[in-house]
Order: structure tokens, then C-alpha cells, then sequence
């Protein structure tokens, strides 16, 4: 089963600066409609974990 993550950030150039887990899309798509952020994008890679464990 996938993960996906909301990933935002304030500003494009400084990088992602919040990841949030969701368990299914659907979840993800609803988190990222509703983002303030300057910067919002759905991904199933955590980019701010160091070594994601393989399955």
C-alpha cells in the first residue's frame, strides 16, 4: 500500500519546510486543496526523512 505526502513550503527557493502523511490519495488531494501554503505538492517519497525504509 502507497503513502502519499502533502509537502509545502513557504517559499519555493527555501525548499519544503512541512510533510504531512496521508494514507490514501483521495486524503492527500483534499489536504492539498485546503493548503495556504505558497508551495503545495503531492509526492509518495517523504523528502525530509533521511532513509526511508524499503519494503
Amino acid at each position: 500500500m502507497s503513502k502519499y505526502y502533502l509537502c509545502e513550503a513557504d517559499d519555493a527557493d527555501e525548499g519544503i519546510n512541512k510533510v504531512t502523511p496521508c494514507d490514501d490519495a483521495e486524503t492527500a488531494l483534499l489536504a492539498a486543496n485546503s493548503s495556504t501554503a505558497a508551495v503545495h505538492f503531492i509526492s509518495t517519497v517523504n523528502p525530509l526523512a533521511d532513509d526511508e525504509a524499503e519494503d
